[in-house]
């Protein structure tokens, strides 16, 4: 579509706009902002709508972040926005797991701007991330993960999502390697006693493992790996017509191994405490999964995955400090927790181990 067809923030929305996206009459409409300091790469929006019996009382508009810095260095690099808007047009009906229905998606080249419509899923509940996860949680969200990697393991090519990349490839290495760079002085600056010494000795060398730990990642099998699969994404079911969870945030989805959303997820979205309790159960909960749809994930090979990847994971505090502009207090209580959390993940593994 052309630049014009849809709204570049909110001071751009129109009854006239809204009745074509949600494909029913529009009268009015009333715009609030929501999920502050919960996402850290877009701006979500509630609209109120006002229109007859087919219009939907209420829908969520998501559009790219005002922090320019951000868009400039990870959106569009890393083509996020895009990707997304692709995965809304083409993939979301194929993924054997639940996300918001989409009411219109559309991303504009040019400028790099987008805009989804969503339906409003307040109706379901969202956990708290920086609290942690709780065990029935977990499960749901670990039965999930299985659902959307046995649909597609070792069935993914380039042919099948062409937007979808492989990490390994240019110019994502060089693109993760840059955030880290930037932003592993501020890291050290805000976090400073947080990081103990062998930790900060490996954020020091931390750009030699980017492109072998991404090669190996993504080395097939591969499967469709959400890629920020945390718990501030998962909407839990409140009603018994909602499925378990409704899984949202799909902009660094890639082509890669398994183990990445696996340990991305109990490395962040568990407390350390949780985490050491329930971790060889989960990770036993998700190779029973594959295993009951007749793959086989080795565990050795699991394991080695998953404890490269939890070291990997330490990128993510680090590069968002350093290329986001943090605005609210949960969101540094939320990257104070990613980066507790990491550490205390990579510890408990001896993942620097696995990475020499």
């Amino acid at each position: 579509m052309g630049r014009a067809t849809f709204p570049r923030g909110p001071e751009g929305i129109t009854t006239d706009w809204l009745t074509d996206a949600v494909g029913a009459p529009v009268s009015s409409f009333e715009v609030e902002q929501i999920g502050m300091g919960v996402g850290l790469l877009g701006r979500m929006l509630r609209v109120t709508l006002t229109g007859d019996g087919t219009t939907p009382s209420s829908i969520v508009m998501k559009l790219p972040t005002l922090d320019e810095g951000a868009r400039r260095t990870i959106m569009k690099p890393m083509r996020f926005y895009e990707r997304e808007v692709h995965f809304y047009q083409e993939a979301a009906h194929a993924v054997p797991v639940a996300t918001p229905k989409v009411h219109f998606a559309e991303f504009d080249p040019a400028t790099d701007d987008f805009v989804l419509v969503f339906e409003d899923c307040s109706d379901r509940r969202m956990a708290d991330q920086i609290a942690g996860c709780s065990e029935a949680d977990a499960d749901t969200s670990i039965d999930a993960m299985v659902a959307l990697h046995s649909h597609s393991w070792a069935a993914l090519h380039a042919s099948t999502y062409p937007w979808l990349p492989k990490y390994c490839d240019s110019p994502y290495p060089q693109a993760w390697g840059g955030m880290f760079k930037r932003g592993w002085p501020r890291a050290k600056e805000i976090f400073g006693a947080r990081i103990p010494k062998q930790i900060r000795d490996f954020g020091d060398r931390y750009e030699l493992i980017v492109q072998p730990y991404l090669d190996e990642i993504t080395a097939e099998p591969v499967t469709f790996c959400h890629g920020d699969f945390r718990l501030d994404n998962f909407l839990f079911a409140t009603k018994a017509e909602h499925a378990p969870v409704t899984i949202v945030d799909w902009p660094i989805c890639f082509r890669g191994r398994g183990a990445y959303d696996l340990a991305y997820f109990i490395s962040q979205s568990l407390t350390p405490e949780d985490r050491r309790a329930n971790e060889e159960r989960l990770i036993d909960r998700y190779l029973n999964g594959l295993t009951a749809h007749g793959i086989k994930y080795p565990r050795d090979q699991l394991m080695r995955d998953y404890k490269r990847t939890v070291a990997w994971c330490f990128l993510y505090p680090v590069a968002v400090v350093g290329t986001v502009e943090i605005k609210t207090e949960r969101q540094l209580q939320l990257l104070q927790g990613m980066l507790d959390r990491s550490i205390a993940a990579i510890e408990d593994s001896a993942a620097l181990e696995v990475l020499r």
